[in-house]
């Protein structure tokens, strides 16, 4: 089976662009890689139901809604960690997001539930989950500077993103995930940490 490292964070904080420096320099250290995107898995696992839960959410936000969601999403993981994860044969597969991101998007709920639900139901646990971070305002601004800018289904305003930093931050450290700052840490930098990380799990 695959290590499994997953890599969440809110908006703008610069994950994809280190998860792209990561890979190429586990292709340089000739691991086999995959890379994998939880949005797309998602959409291939529950379809319909997942889109019309979110424009439900849109369109009446609160805590059924949110709490719908968080289900499909717990149901869909479930499922992505049997027939995707479960089967690759990489040495390394990156995954961009997985429960750790309901700690930046799911705001009406209690979220240490939500990632408790996770956990009971058999959602796969990586070998390492890398929460990377930066200031609220460092972020927001990366974000609306990129050409899809948010592009968030849930969260609208400054005040909104800055509140899943804030919670994403806590939860990091409470569940021990590894932490990455980004602020003014470039992504080749970061992603030699990760490598040394994912190596040990090799030694």
């Amino acid at each position: 089976m695959s290590v499994l490292i997953t890599f969440d964070g809110p908006k703008g904080v610069g994950k994809t662009t280190l998860i792209r420096h990561v890979e190429q320099r586990l292709r340089e250290a000739d691991r086999s890689v995959e890379v994998l995107v939880e949005k797309e898995l998602m959409a291939t696992a529950l379809g319909q139901p997942l889109e019309d839960a979110y424009r439900a959410l849109k369109r009446a936000p609160g805590e059924a809604s949110d709490a719908q969601v968080a289900r499909l999403h717990r149901r869909g993981r479930v499922l992505i960690g049997e027939h995707q994860l479960n089967a690759r044969t990489a040495d390394v597969v990156l995954l961009d997001r997985w429960y750790p991101s309901d700690a930046v998007f799911r705001r009406h709920i209690d979220v240490v539930e939500a990632i408790e639900a996770n956990l009971r139901d058999g959602v796969r646990v990586p070998d390492i989950a890398f929460a990377v971070i930066c200031r609220a305002e460092v972020s927001w601004e990366r974000a609306h500077q990129r050409a899809r800018r948010l592009d968030s289904k849930v969260i609208d305003s400054f005040d909104d993103h800055r509140a899943s930093t804030e919670r994403f931050e806590r939860l990091a450290i409470d569940y021990g995930w590894h932490v990455l700052e980004s602020d003014s840490t470039s992504a080749d930098e970061l992603s030699r940490k990760v490598i040394v990380a994912i190596e040990q799990k090799f030694s």
